[in-house]
């Protein structure tokens, strides 16, 4: 039998150290390889009831895992945290109302706006220079956005970001709540935060009326398992789950449910064996690791870090953030998260234990002996230096004529495919900005590594709104 990506998948997990999503790591934490996943694939048969009309078993397993997470109600997700992304907006915005959006959004939110006809009003992360990371959402520029367009619903932001960087979301929801609109954040990257106080403190806690977890990502669930958890008052429940009957499979994943309850259970039952296992010894090795002598851990204060995320940079190493990933992985068989030009990211979760962590510390501690000092001069994310500006309606702009055109001639030129670094799929260009000098000069340095572009022959080609003049 040919059956290249299932024998693929097999040797994959048997041959290589993960520290990417989906955290399970393969099935290796609360006995998930010895679960006969096939027993928990049912449907809307008696006795299962119905997500988007719960009221027996379902009902009740949402709300043990609202109780967990401190929310009013919490929704199942089946299609990942990009579901809940586009029923948060898709219920808070109608067609050319205005939303505020964090720059640094996931792409899904493009997608929610295209649907919802939304209007975005982008603003922009702070830039941590030291470490070369897009830092937190400020309170401040959320009040000078709401100053400016005081008629914008609401508020998304992604909190933590991808490296694992925390808003301060208690400052930015009261900000968000003096003028009466609605927060939502994205923490698809923080369903974690609920097994230990050494993690962030959620944004459930914090007054986001609307917080969305990906639990598949730092949680032992299957990839695609989510959760959308309903915070505040402010925000009807109907409205959310009447635009997840849209844009979310009619036919839910009840592996997928029946194993986040699972999860929800395990946690509560382990956390003494998670705390030893796991966070302990998660702390041990980032200590350790601080040692590294080109090599630089990425640190920052607790309440504005994820320390689950070991975010290892090559800024002024003589190797870059691609090649690092290259040597684990074939020296070592080690596979991040991702990388990038100048750092790389590995998702440590609670199916980690000692051994695994100190595996991935050996090879960071040779890895850091055999390369050099550099004095690198570092392309700066200029892309996030504009102010806060109005965007247009990208629903128009996805259904506008497009043509792809050689980026040299398209100065000045509206973008209407998304230009993104991938992973983490963080837009450079958002559809439906004007692409300007600064973006063609960073889409010439990371041409190799992004999406929404064409390199034919050697030029780079970018698909713009066709031009109305004649010839």
């Amino acid at each position: 039998m040919i059956s290249p990506l299932y024998n693929k998948l097999i040797d994959f997990s048997a041959t290589k150290l993960s520290f990417h999503m989906p955290g399970h790591k393969f099935g290796t934490i609360a006995d998930i390889h010895k679960i006969n996943l096939s027993l928990l694939d049912n449907t809307e048969v008696v006795g299962m009831d119905n997500l988007y009309e719960a009221d027996g078993i379902i009902k009740q397993a949402m709300e043990l895992m609202a109780d967990f997470y401190g929310a009013q109600n919490t929704i199942f997700l089946t299609n990942g945290a990009t579901a809940g992304v586009l029923a948060s907006i898709i219920a808070l915005c109608k067609d050319n109302e205005k939303i505020i959006v964090a720059r640094n959004c996931h792409h899904s939110v493009e997608s929610a706006l295209i649907l919802s006809g939304a209007i975005p009003i982008y603003i922009n992360p702070q830039y941590l220079q030291e470490s070369h990371l897009l830092g937190e959402i400020t309170p401040q520029d959320i009040r000078t956005a709401l100053e400016t367009y005081p008629d914008a619903k609401g508020v998304i932001i992604v909190s933590p970001t991808y490296e694992g960087i925390v808003s301060d979301v208690q400052a930015v929801a009261d900000v968000v709540h003096e003028y009466e609109k609605i927060l939502i954040v994205d923490e698809a990257h923080g369903a974690h935060f609920v097994i230990g106080e050494d993690f962030p403190l959620s944004s459930i806690h914090q007054e986001a009326d609307i917080v969305i977890n990906s639990m598949h990502k730092t949680l032992p669930a299957l990839t695609q398992s989510a959760l959308l958890h309903i915070c505040s008052e402010r925000v009807p429940y109907s409205d959310i789950l009447s635009a997840l009957r849209m844009i979310q499979t009619s036919s839910p994943s009840y592996m997928m449910m029946g194993l986040m309850d699972y999860i929800r259970c395990y946690i509560l039952d382990n956390k003494d064996e998670i705390r030893r296992h796991y966070i302990d010894s998660l702390i041990e090795v980032r200590n350790n690791l601080k040692a590294l002598k080109y090599l630089k851990l990425i640190e920052l204060p607790n309440k504005q870090y994820d320390i689950s995320k070991i975010v290892i940079s090559t800024a002024y190493t003589n190797i870059d953030g691609y090649k690092l990933a290259e040597i684990l992985n074939d020296a070592y068989n080690i596979t991040v998260e991702a990388a990038l030009s100048t750092y790389i990211i590995l998702i440590t979760t609670m199916a980690d234990n000692k051994i695994t962590l100190q595996r991935v510390e050996k090879a960071l501690r040779a890895i850091d002996n055999s390369i050099n000092h550099c004095n690198n001069k570092l392309i700066e994310d200029s892309f996030f230096m504009q102010d806060i500006a109005e965007g247009i309606s990208l629903r128009k702009v996805y259904y506008a004529d497009k043509e792809w055109m050689i980026i040299d001639q398209c100065e000045g030129k509206i973008i209407t495919k998304a230009i993104m670094l991938y992973p983490p799929g963080v837009p450079m260009v958002c559809i439906g900005e004007v692409l300007m000098r600064e973006h063609i000069k960073l889409v010439y340095a990371f041409k190799e590594k992004l999406q929404g572009i064409r390199l034919i022959d050697k030029n780079i080609l970018v698909q713009v709104v066709k031009s109305t003049k004649s010839n």
